[in-house]
């Protein structure tokens, strides 16, 4: 999951189940799958609210027909799509994201430590309860663009789209740092990228679909993104491919390196003005990643092109606004740190659930803050330091006579807009949608067209809306970038085959 796979919007919701083998035929299970709206508190705060109610598993059994194996979807406001396996004798039910980013299994451990919230807010693995359990042992890390976790392997059946894989290797995660693993209404991961990316050198799931079940070398894959089909997210459909899906025929880029499913991009422009692939540039695509996610300073044009401001500028602008009338008003008889201790954003009082907005103040920042302002009781609190800088801007600008309307607009465009550091994603204007431009990838010689509506995610309830951009900046490491991850945005819009057997990616029309 390249990210990722951390982004400011809602992540998942719902799941699937796996069908069940009989005498001579394989039938494979579906259900229905549910959409639950985000609301633009949760787009302020950067993650579904994590844990609270979780979707009803609907078990909905039905013959594909001709050999194929559906793993339904689960779509989450076009945030994030999940379904749902097992693992164990007897099952014990997990809900994962399919991830062509990644290779690996891993679900939370029963044995993770009582602090680790994000493991104990969701189903927990308990080998003492599987009698086909067996013991590997063995260390296992990897890291997400969005966090990263740790464990160990065990080994175990594990059932998932009509297949009951023997002898399964996948990681229990003790360890899931980051907000990321907290708000998701996922367990774990169920990686579907090349072998030669899976830590430790475990045999990832789809491998053993083939060389147990001897299925075509492929997988294609449907993400709904129309919310007049009610709740119904998408499908993976594992050897073979659903014709009621899409349009047309696809086009096929083929594979360039078999690590992520990575491909090359002819070129790819905003309008007639913006060409962000100039001549070609490597590109991904990713199950596993809600946006289009590409190197920052190309999205940074992209966002500027669409008139998007940055969310996390958005989100303090909001914040500042809650306090600086208060704080000016004291400003003027009390010090900055004074200041801050009096609207209790300093001193001995903790405000985490503010820590998501104000979270990263740039070192440029810290290095505006007066001798006297950089320490104090909670000295090394963002919110306090925050406070503080806002105080110290407030007080030499009232020293200079400025109004406090002045003040207030200079504060919220100097630490705002330029000191703390941006998000990568942009907040645009609902109401210019209809005047933004498409977006063209050419693939293979074949333009893939998105527009505003499918490059704009428009989320919120009861009249109240917030519209992000589908482009966000992430800068890989050397080794890895720079690269364009073709998350779900794109993914949304275009069925996707992932061809194994001749190496190469297929997309064409969704349907």
């Amino acid at each position: 999951m390249m990210l990722r796979k951390e982004t400011r919007l809602a992540l998942l919701a719902a799941l699937l189940v796996a069908g069940v083998a009989a005498a001579g035929a394989t039938e494979v299970g579906r259900m229905k799958l549910h959409r639950k709206p985000l609301s633009v508190e949760r787009v302020k705060q950067g993650k579904v609210e994590r844990a609270g109610h979780r979707a009803t598993a609907l078990f909905n059994p039905e013959h594909f027909g001709d050999g194929k194996y559906v793993e339904k979807i689960t779509n989450f406001e076009d945030a994030q799509y999940y379904g749902e396996i097992t693992l164990g004798t007897p099952p014990q039910k997990f809900t994962v994201v399919f991830d062509t980013g990644s290779s690996n299994l891993w679900v939370p451990s029963k044995t993770c430590p009582w602090y680790n919230i994000a493991c104990k807010i969701h189903d927990q693995y308990n080998s003492e309860n599987s009698s086909t359990y067996k013991k590997n042992g063995t260390e296992f890390a990897i890291q997400y663009g969005s966090g990263s976790l740790s464990g160990f392997l065990s080994v175990d059946e594990c059932a998932v789209a009509g297949f009951d894989l023997q002898d399964q290797i996948f990681a229990e995660a003790v360890n899931e740092p980051g907000i990321s693993f907290i708000a998701g209404r996922f367990d774990g991961i169920l990686g579907l990228a090349f072998e030669t990316i899976a830590v430790d050198g475990v045999v990832p799931p789809f491998y053993n679909m083939m060389a147990q079940y001897n299925i075509q070398p492929m997988f294609s894959v449907w993400f709904n993104r129309n919310a007049s089909q009610g709740d119904d997210g998408g499908e993976i459909v594992f050897g073979d491919v659903d014709p009621n899906h899409f349009t047309g025929n696809h086009t096929f880029a083929p594979v360039t390196r078999e690590a992520y499913w990575q491909f090359n991009v002819d070129s790819a422009t905003l309008g007639t003005d913006l060409n962000f692939c100039d001549g070609g540039c490597p590109a991904i695509a990713d199950t596993g990643t809600s946006l289009i996610a590409g190197p920052t300073k190309e999205v940074a044009k992209i966002n500027k092109a669409l008139g998007a401001s940055d969310a996390i500028a958005v989100e303090c602008k909001q914040y500042l606004g809650n306090y600086l009338p208060d704080l000016i008003a004291k400003v003027r008889n009390l010090s900055p740190m004074e200041v801050c201790q009096d609207v209790h954003l300093c001193d001995k009082f903790s405000f985490t659930a503010m820590s998501g907005t104000s979270a990263k103040l740039s070192a440029s920042a810290r290095k505006l803050l007066a001798p006297e302002a950089a320490t104090g009781a909670n000295g090394d609190s963002d919110i306090c330091q925050l406070c503080q800088l806002v105080a110290t801007f407030a007080e030499n600008a009232l020293a200079s006579n400025a109004t406090d309307q002045m003040v207030e607009e200079f504060i919220e465009h100097e630490v705002c807009d330029n000191l703390l550091p941006a998000s990568g994603e942009g907040v645009v204007d609902c109401d210019k949608l209809d005047s933004m431009p498409n977006i063209d990838f050419v693939i293979s010689g074949q333009t893939f067209t998105l527009t505003p509506d499918q490059y704009i995610l428009k989320v919120g309830a009861a009249g109240q809306y917030e519209c992000i951009s589908g482009f966000m900046g992430i800068d890989l490491p050397p080794a890895a970038g720079p690269l364009w991850i073709l998350g779900d945005v794109f993914l949304g819009a275009y069925h996707t085959i992932f061809d194994f057997e001749n190496k190469r990616v297929g997309f064409a029309p969704a349907a």
